[in-house]
């Protein structure tokens, strides 16, 4: 799992994460049939495992000015093998905050919670879907960090490999999607905060893994047979009509362009990312995480569920 609700995103530079120039072959926990849904960046995958964000750093500009660096951090365990529990949070470093006097500071967000289930899997379809239930806690992290609102957060999942068209060229091909309903529940009387959103997006991505073990063995080195290059959309907007919508809530939209690499026991990926409208951020911003299978790393101990096989 990831957080579900992602900040709006802009711009900064960041180099590219170096990838391990060797590895197994990838057996990540979101699979459907001989499809592997890599774990995305602006929205969670459609699985449910044992791991952690250790961690999934982005740096944007909201503003073109100030410069937001975000570090969540993720610890997911499984309960049943398709029921997982998920704890994090999120340190954010604030830098000409035009907000605070222009000022550098940082702190953590509210932690949060979340419950993830994984209702239905169709191997021949490679067709994975699951839904979750995540809850923050206002007031807990820093106060001039996040809105200090306790917010239920309401999601579904999909991933959808297109591995059962009779067309090879597009067979490496899948989609999956994420859409969120954000309700703030207690806090604060004022602020953004006290508006439901709506959050998620689509990734369209191209598994070289795939393509490798069900279409041709090319014989590809694993830096680049492991790899799966993607792009993802990500989108946040107030619910209701726009009559009711605050300016300080508008509606966003980022692109976001890159690559995973997925070995074994844990995976590298980065992207560049791209604002669509001037609400989500000024320039480019980048956002890249180390992502480990407890799953796999652990499996008869700390990545096996509390309960059943």
């Amino acid at each position: 799992m990831i957080r579900t609700v992602r900040r709006t995103l802009g711009g900064a530079a960041l180099s590219a994460l170096a990838l391990a120039a060797a590895a197994p072959a990838a057996h990540a926990h979101a699979v459907a049939g001989a499809r592997v849904f890599v774990n995305t960046l602006l929205i969670d995958d459609p699985g449910v495992g044992d791991e952690a964000n250790l961690p999934l750093a982005s740096v944007t500009s909201p503003d073109g000015k100030s410069t937001v660096t975000d570090l969540n951090f993720e610890y997911d365990k499984t309960i049943f093998d398709n029921l997982a529990l998920g704890v994090g949070t999120d340190y954010d470093w604030i830098t000409n905050d035009a907000a605070d006097n222009k000022k550098s500071h940082g702190g953590l967000d509210d932690p949060y919670v979340q419950l993830k289930y994984r209702w239905i899997v169709l191997p021949e379809h490679e067709f994975i879907s699951s839904v979750a239930v995540q809850q923050s806690f206002g007031r807990a992290g820093t106060t001039t960090i996040d809105s200090g609102y306790d917010t239920t957060t309401f999601s579904g999942y999909f991933g959808k490999g297109f591995g059962d068209i009779p067309f090879a060229p597009i067979r490496p091909f899948a989609l999956t999607g994420e859409l969120d309903y954000n309700v703030p529940n207690t806090g604060q009387s004022t602020g953004y905060g006290s508006v439901n959103t709506w959050s998620g997006g689509l990734t369209l991505q191209y598994s070289i893994p795939y393509l490798q073990s069900q279409i041709k063995d090319y014989g590809l080195p694993p830096l680049l047979g492991n790899l799966t290059p993607l792009v993802e959309l990500g989108w946040s907007s107030a619910a209701g009509s726009s009559a009711f919508r605050p300016t300080n809530n508008p509606t966003t939209f980022n692109l976001g362009t890159g690559a995973v690499w997925t070995g074994q026991y844990y995976s590298f990926s980065t992207e560049l990312l791209w604002p669509l409208n001037s609400a989500a951020g000024h320039g480019l911003g980048v956002i890249g995480q180390f992502h480990l299978y407890f799953d796999d790393l652990f499996p008869d101990t700390l990545g096996k569920p509390l309960f059943g096989s």
